[in-house]
């Protein structure tokens, strides 16, 4: 579960329609539908995932192109006011805060959120360097994120930056090593997506080949 509600603070959203259809909404969407699936087996949940075809959005006067998606959409009062209670609310992005996770779960609520709003990319200019990026439009949620993590390896480093409307919490080579590590150290027992873990493993395999 917390692995769900780190992917729920970086891709779902909360909505009260209680004047319009008397109960409150849970949403979560992602390009990967088996990800979706094993959290509604975590929830414990029988929803229809909701299939989103390739489509063109604008943002800020851009378009954007958007392959297939998929999304569920959770109709339930008590689920929303859990999650009011541990400090989501509607139109969250830009004003979200770290919530209070018990030191035993938060690789995984780090790992939910990372499959959500996270990504590993290899810096081919660079000699292969990893990096993993968390994203936000909160930048207090980075900063507490980055102290959280720093709190338990202190000699890591990262930096904060800003662009295309978002901030960038950024761990570089050995340093996105530790973070990725910390993240994928215990892979059984909670859900995970496959091509970031797959990304990752071939990254660590490709550097011990080459030594």
């Amino acid at each position: 579960m917390a692995y769900v509600l780190g992917f729920i603070y970086a891709d779902g959203a909360v909505e009260d329609c209680r004047e319009s259809s008397r109960t409150c909404y849970l949403l979560l969407a992602n390009n990967d539908i088996d990800i979706l699936k094993e959290m509604m087996e975590a929830m414990s949940a029988k929803y229809t995932i909701q299939k989103i075809n390739p489509r063109t959005i604008k943002i800020r006067e851009k378009e954007y192109w958007c392959k297939t998606s998929y999304r569920i959409r959770i109709g339930n009062i008590n689920i929303y006011k859990d999650l009011i209670k541990l400090g989501l609310c509607p139109r969250k992005s830009l004003i979200i805060k770290l919530p209070d996770i018990p030191n035993q779960y938060f690789e995984y609520f780090l790992r939910g959120y990372f499959d959500g709003d996270g990504c590993i990319n290899v810096e081919k200019n660079k000699n292969n360097r990893v990096n993993i990026i968390f994203t936000s439009g909160s930048k207090l949620f980075l900063e507490q994120l980055s102290t959280e993590i720093g709190g338990l390896f202190p000699t890591v480093k990262c930096s904060i930056s800003y662009g295309y409307g978002a901030y960038k919490l950024r761990y570089n080579w050995r340093n996105a090593l530790v973070v990725a590590g910390y993240i994928y150290r215990d892979i059984i027992h909670a859900p995970y997506l496959k091509y970031k873990y797959n990304k990752y493993l071939e990254y660590l395999n490709r550097e011990v080949n080459n030594k």
